[in-house]
């Protein structure tokens, strides 16, 4: 991997330990030998092969080639504490050690998923909180919706199953998650999805579904979901399942009143508020869980990324006790994966978290989170829509006209030419739905590499607009 950067005449000198024939059979052996998660293989081609990271430290990853880039989105949305975390590592090594491995079937645990189990019942807005363990976010969406029609079973209401998703919701891609999903190019293909979900629009001031400026509107985005329940009928409605801020969607916060309102509507059909905190969880928008920015209490919270930084894999559900009890009464819990709470996920989870706790990660997301949009927001390029966000979580809005919000042509892909832009500049960048590009990058973030972020992606949206407008506002 790389090792080696040397300072000549003030020029950074970037030495790399591949060849470069050695980085070419990496591509073609990529190209042989993997199938890529959610890539465009046409994209890969045009590039002349993958990008292949090798190694990292702090909020900066660099490729095989010896070039640094600043990784805006910590991973997949993951990466809280940042990369080369040794306390992650020597714990993780340690438990290894020590016990790699045990199942938690058949009334069988071990110290540290017990431990990891009572601080996450302690952390988690959720009433007499269960914690269930899994080991990723698609494993922790699945779970959830399984518990929540299981609740209904048990309590007497077997009809009651029908789960409520949004628009531009993304939950995962096990099978029950990809129905949960709403998301271009998740569906196509893989039909009959699960039976049973739905989707109602979702809330985005900026492009209000229902015509509506934030300030001036009675939540109809909230009553979307009562108007959906009624349709559906409140005796088949299991739960209500939503990123307490949309994702992969889009970087979406909802207004201020859309939460507790829903809240209340969940409670007048008995219906089950999920929270998907899979990527709001464990620090990223300021709040050590995205749904108590808006003071609300979930039935089923899901969790993943954040729990470990992506270290090693790792998810969990948490359930109220009100969802608990009649499983106790069942007796049985007849679900669960090979590696729920795995000894060095839970090792690494614990190190994790300490770090969150230690170096304050929490807040520093929060105050560093408004002045990255701050900064976004001042360079006022004509192209750039809304910027919008909490903690870090944020998205860049690119429009093809600021005055009227008018969407760029799809087949444009401004945002991706942005992102690839980004790339020669020094960014990792992900172009989202609609043209918007994700920044979140690790709570660790300096001011000073803030004000590096914004300078390149100043840069690359400046690049991309001369282009679209030098191509008389055609595909770029």
């Amino acid at each position: 991997m790389l090792r080696l950067v040397e300072l000549f005449n003030e020029e950074v000198i970037i030495v790399s330990i591949y060849s470069e024939e050695q980085i070419l059979q990496m591509k073609e052996d990529d190209f042989s030998y993997h199938l890529h998660p959610t890539s465009s293989i046409p994209d890969m081609e045009a590039w002349g092969g993958p990008r292949i990271i090798s190694e990292g430290e702090g909020v900066r990853v660099k490729s095989v080639e010896g070039k640094t880039y600043i990784d805006c989105g910590a991973g997949l949305w993951l990466n809280n504490v940042g990369t080369g975390r040794k306390e992650i590592v020597e714990a993780a090594s340690k438990q290894m050690e020590k016990l790699h491995y045990f199942q938690s079937f058949n009334g069988y645990t071990h110290p540290l998923a017990i431990e990891v189990a009572k601080k996450f019942a302690k952390m988690v807005p959720v009433e007499n909180a269960r914690i269930f363990f899994t080991s990723g976010g698609s494993e922790s969406n699945d779970s959830a919706y399984k518990l929540a029609r299981l609740y209904f079973n048990l309590t007497g209401r077997p009809e009651k199953n029908q789960i409520i998703c949004r628009t531009k919701a993304y939950h995962g891609v096990a099978y029950g998650a990809t129905s949960a999903t709403s998301l271009p190019g998740f569906w196509d293909g893989f039909r009959p999805l699960v039976p049973g979900f739905h989707h109602t629009d979702h809330p985005h001031c900026y492009f209000c579904a229902w015509g509506k400026e934030e300030g001036s509107c009675d939540y109809e985005c909230a009553k979307a979901v009562e108007e959906k329940i009624l349709e559906i009928g409140p005796e088949k409605v299991a739960g209500f399942s939503a990123e307490p801020v949309i994702g992969t969607g889009g970087a979406i916060v909802p207004p201020n009143g859309y939460y507790p309102r829903v809240r209340e509507i969940c409670n007048k059909y008995d219906v089950l508020l999920i929270a998907d905190e899979v990527i709001c969880g464990f620090g990223r928008t300021g709040k050590n869980f995205g749904i108590e920015n808006w003071g609300v209490k979930p039935d089923l919270m899901m969790l993943a990324k954040g729990i470990t930084s992506g270290y090693i894999p790792m998810g969990a559900v948490a359930l109220t006790g009100k969802i608990y009890e009649p499983i106790k009464k069942h007796g049985i819990f007849m679900h669960g994966y090979t590696y729920t709470g795995h000894p060095v996920a839970c090792a690494a989870a614990l190190a994790n978290l300490e770090i969150v706790e230690k170096e304050n990660l929490v807040e520093n997301a929060r105050i560093k989170g408004e002045i990255l949009r701050q900064k976004v927001r001042a360079l006022d390029l004509p192209c750039i829509g809304e910027v919008r966000g909490i903690g870090m979580i944020n998205g860049v809005q690119l429009v093809k006209n600021r005055e009227t919000r008018e969407k760029f042509a799809p087949s444009v892909g401004f945002a991706k030419r942005v992102s690839f832009l980004g790339w020669e500049n020094g960014l990792i960048l992900r172009p989202l739905i609609d043209d918007a590009l994700q920044l979140s990058p690790s709570l660790i973030i300096s001011e000073t590499e803030i004000d590096e972020l914004v300078e390149k992606l100043e840069t690359s949206i400046k690049q991309a607009w001369e282009e679209y407008l030098a191509n008389d506002e055609k595909t770029l």
